[in-house]
């Protein structure tokens, strides 16, 4: 086929994606370019001083700590990710309520269900490229190259297995994002959602039940509240034990479509 007619195939199918919802691309290029700059750049710093400081920190300083290395990155990245997502997401509609612009923006020709899209993906992007991304990149190659205060010399682990962790932490931002849009279309103020999204880390992290694991992540993050018990994505990534409680995963994706979903169907209903 000439490329003059894919370039022109291509263009009338985004066409129709975004006929069927009107405004979305408008909606995320202003959001993208709300990111872009120095918000990203701060936002790449923080997450950086947050999470390599604290694996370089405690690595290289402290003897008498069980988390080191790779297993330390899992765990300050499921305390972070979903406090950082709430944190932020959050403010997705409640800020526009309070500043009275979304009026304005339906005012315009674009879609409900798009203003909620362009939320969700614009603030998973806004926190997986600097906290995730990022991090893990700085990670793979910074703790192997660490001398520890104590123990081993940490080693790499299977390339493959980490792109595994890697991916579910993208899971968890895209699932408290979620949460956190979702419960900004029901509540005005930022404390009753925050408070959801941290019950359900809360319950994710004591995983209460088999049939929990099975349909949530709480099977590959649940972990005692205290202590230095390892995570089973943990026992995954560095004792190459198996995941057991994969599903979850792919249930989690299933969740956060659904609170997705849900906040569009709650906004759609919403009158200004």
């Amino acid at each position: 086929m000439p490329i003059w007619r894919s370039w022109g195939t291509t263009m009338s199918t985004e066409r129709r994606t975004f006929a069927l919802l009107p405004g979305l691309g408008g909606l995320l290029k202003g959001e993208f370019h709300r990111w872009l700059g120095r918000r990203i750049l701060l936002h790449s710093v923080v997450w950086t001083l947050l999470v390599t400081g604290l694996l370089w920190l405690v690595t290289t300083t402290m003897a008498n700590i069980e988390w080191r290395g790779f297993d330390l990155l899992i765990h300050i990245w499921w305390i972070a990710l979903p406090l950082g997502s709430i944190a932020i997401a959050q403010n997705a509609l409640i800020e526009e309520r309070q500043a009275e612009t979304l009026p304005w923006v339906l005012s315009k020709p674009v879609s409900r269900p798009a203003i909620i899209l362009s939320k969700v993906i614009s603030d998973a992007l806004g926190i997986i490229l600097p906290a995730v991304i990022l991090q893990a990149i700085i990670a793979w190659f910074m703790l192997p190259a660490l001398e520890p205060k104590a123990g081993l010399p940490i080693q790499e682990p299977e390339f493959s297995r980490y792109l595994t962790v890697v991916a579910v932490q993208v899971v968890i931002v895209v699932l408290f994002v979620g949460v956190a849009v979702f419960a900004g279309t029901i509540f005005r103020n930022r404390g009753p959602v925050a408070a959801l999204g941290l019950g359900i880390w809360m319950l994710l992290w004591i995983s209460p039940g088999d049939v929990f694991d099975r349909l949530t992540l709480g099977g590959v993050v649940s972990g005692e509240l205290t202590g230095e018990s390892f995570k089973p994505i943990t026992k995954y990534l560095l004792f190459d034990q198996a995941l057991d409680s994969a599903s979850g995963i792919y249930w989690t994706l299933l969740w956060s479509a659904l609170f997705t979903l849900a906040a569009i169907g709650v906004f759609s209903r919403e009158q200004f």
